[in-house]
């Protein structure tokens, strides 16, 4: 018996549950809900609500899925340039 293809959908985080689960809406208007794969569980990768995801899904459960991949933003136009922060440890001399 041939092993099934994933279904890849790509949607927007619309709410975070305990236990890295989150509700995905994809397009179309459907809620998906997603958990975070394995390797972005080992990286502590964040998804916050309002990220675009991509997301597989089995062809036999639509409802559920595993999120693959997360889309970053570009940066907004009023953040100065600049990155700040990098904490409290002192900066090398020369």
């Amino acid at each position: 018996m041939a092993k099934e293809e994933k279904v890849s959908l790509e949607g927007t985080v619309t709410d975070t549950l305990p236990d890295g689960q989150y509700m995905v809406e994809v397009e179309g208007g459907h809620q998906i809900l997603g958990y975070t794969s394995g390797k972005m569980r080992r990286f502590n990768i964040r998804v916050l609500v309002g990220d675009r995801v991509t997301i597989e899904t089995s062809p036999y459960d639509l409802n559920r899925g595993r999120i693959v991949w997360l889309h970053r933003l570009p940066p907004p136009d009023d953040a100065g340039g600049k990155r700040r922060g990098g904490g409290n440890r002192p900066r090398r001399r020369r």
